[in-house]
């Protein structure tokens, strides 16, 4: 892939996930109870409170602030490498909650929907960074082949 490429693809990803993780975090942020009720199993949507609003809404401001920081910084391989590693604990939480922890039927069938979309954080991330370091390379090959010569 040449560079051109190269950069647009990553910029493209990183501006599905930044955006994602905004509209999702808008989501919880303005209208938690719909949340609440779509990913909790009813038995335990029914249990849900105004505090539990609220933690919802926190939630959602920061998944607001993550998606805003990713979608204007400049990422380099090793913070696309951050990001996508410190996804595997979502990942194992969607795994946990949603199938064979203490908690399993407290989170609703709809979870893999975060499951997916935590996969797509995780596994772009490390695509992104993987590109970038491919970029990174060949500017590096390119310059030591233009000292060679001399320019």
């Amino acid at each position: 892939m040449a560079t051109p490429q190269r950069l647009e693809t990553v910029r493209r990803l990183q501006l599905a996930m930044a955006t994602s993780y905004s509209a999702m975090g808008a989501w919880c942020l303005v209208h938690p109870s719909s949340v609440m009720a779509l990913g909790f199993t009813p038995a335990y949507a029914a249990l849900c409170n105004t505090t539990t609003a609220l933690l919802m809404r926190c939630f959602g401001a920061q998944a607001m602030t993550c998606g805003l920081v990713l979608g204007t910084s400049t990422m380099t391989p090793l913070s696309f490498t951050a990001f996508g590693l410190a996804m595997i604990p979502y990942v194992g939480w969607n795994f946990w909650f949603s199938a064979v922890g203490p908690a399993a039927g407290v989170i609703s069938g709809l979870m893999w929907m975060d499951f997916a979309g935590n996969l797509f954080f995780g596994l772009g991330s490390l695509y992104c960074a993987r590109l970038l370091r491919e970029q990174q390379q060949e500017d590096g090959a390119r310059l030591q082949g233009a000292k060679e010569k001399g320019l």
